[in-house]
């Protein structure tokens, strides 16, 4: 039997051994629409977990939302093929899912110190970063997935996945503006670093909604299909929109936001980085386990950088000299060289490093591992892992504090915010971003 494989045997020797005395359980899924697929191997990890099982289902096409989906929430899951078709294959005891209570996951630093970070009921939580407590909270839209401040830090923008609009808050009182419809399901809002723009992906309505900076509505660009993390260039001429399921970019102009062409790229991507002069794009494909290098000049693939199975979140460094790829599967970053977009180390982490950032400063990689609720803390310069300690579970985004001494983690399952104290190494508190505010 011929398989198309992302690593499962050769980046991940201990799924494979424990493959081998493992129970398998094979499923065939094929006539069920893409979202029961997805509960149903929920429903089979619920069911197997702690029997040492692997669950090998029958999917029909390439299950590019499905693998997206599950590898975003910590389930450690791989996609195979043969004659009949792609499979998922799932291990419920290879990583701990973001599963239960839907708390802490994005959060942004203000540069006076206040920390957002969205948390349950349909808030956001305001937190004093110098004295760890929760301020606190502002009442938004429902279901708030991701925030973004804009660049002045005036403004900050909740998208909420389960009213379908983005929650706009004046940070000078933190008090709501308005709130201002957009497609189903808006992820994750994107600031045009004039911060006269907000872009908001829907994937149920292959959209990208335009919005002003207080929330009047300038445009809904149609896209391909399951619109990610759109990106707009630093000189704020163009907006890439990265299609999941059409593995393409679709090219926004940003001056009246419509569409002028569409790059085939990798498989499945989902994340893009511009470079600081605005020259080039790096597009992160989590199928094809790769980088793309995209000329905006032109909007051509100029090159590909090969990366670690499940590559995610690309991030360069402040000079531009280096890139980096976060790779869900394989568990580790890719580096790469920005002047000959060629890979020159790897560096291993935990596991499922769902997000990293780099301080201001330049000295340090911080890297949620969502799938042990751990956190690596990577040296910068040496390219090496220095330390790794646990803190809540499942560990998603991070920010820093405004002096660099400090980094802030969002903890969705345990619906915490860790405060990594960075010269000492060390988590110094874990704090409960749902916790009723001060008197």
């Amino acid at each position: 039997m011929e398989y198309w494989s992302i690593g499962v045997l050769v980046s991940t020797p201990t799924l494979h051994y424990y493959s081998l005395f493992a129970m398998t359980s094979v499923l065939d899924l094929s006539a069920l629409t893409i979202d029961q697929q997805v509960d149903e191997l929920k429903r089979q990890f619920v069911l197997l977990r702690g029997k040492a099982a692997v669950v090998r289902a029958l999917v029909g096409e390439l299950p590019v939302r499905q693998y997206i989906s599950m590898l975003e929430q910590g389930y450690r899951v791989f996609i195979e093929q043969d004659d009949n078709g792609y499979f998922l294959v799932l291990y419920p005891d290879g990583s701990t899912p973001r599963i239960g209570l839907r708390g802490a996951h994005s959060l942004v630093s203000h540069r006076d110190g206040r920390v957002y970070c969205n948390t349950t009921s349909s808030r956001v939580a305001v937190i004093d970063g110098s004295t760890r407590r929760v301020l606190k909270h502002i009442q938004v839209g429902e279901d708030p997935s991701h925030l973004e401040l804009s660049h002045d830090g005036a403004r900050l923008y909740v998208a909420n996945s389960g009213s379908n609009d983005v929650t706009i808050i004046d940070t000078a009182g933190d008090e709501e503006i308005t709130t201002a419809s957009t497609g189903k399901r808006p992820l994750l809002p994107c600031v045009a670093p004039d911060g006269n723009t907000i872009y908001l992906p829907s994937g149920p309505d292959r959209s990208v909604t335009v919005l002003g900076s207080d929330g009047e509505f300038r445009g809904r660009v149609p896209v391909g299909a399951a619109p990610h993390d759109i990106a707009v260039s630093p000189d704020c001429r163009w907006a890439y929109q990265p299609n999941s399921a059409s593995h393409s970019v679709t090219v926004i102009d940003g001056r009246d936001y419509s569409v002028v062409g569409e790059i085939k790229v990798g498989l499945g991507p989902g994340h893009i980085v511009f470079d600081p002069e605005s020259r080039f794009a790096y597009v992160a494909n989590t199928i094809s386990d790769d980088v793309t290098v995209i000329a905006t000049a032109n909007h051509e693939a100029v090159a590909t950088i090969a990366a670690g199975t499940g590559a995610h979140l690309p991030s360069l460094s402040a000079d531009g000299r280096y890139g980096y790829v976060a790779n869900f599967v394989s568990d580790d970053l890719t580096v790469w060289n920005c002047q000959y977009h060629r890979m020159v180390a790897t560096i291993p982490v935990g596991i499922y490093p769902h997000f990293f950032a780099l301080s201001a400063d330049g000295k340090w990689l911080i890297v949620s591992n969502t799938g042990e609720s751990s956190v690596s803390l990577v040296d910068a310069h040496e390219h090496v892992t220095r330390s790794r300690f646990e803190v809540g579970g499942g560990p998603a985004h991070i920010a820093f504090s405004p002096d660099n001494e400090c980094a802030f983690v969002g903890c969705e399952r345990s619906d915490e915010v860790a405060v990594i104290d960075l010269r000492r190494q060390r988590v110094v508190e874990l704090i409960k971003a749902g916790e009723a505010e001060l008197a």
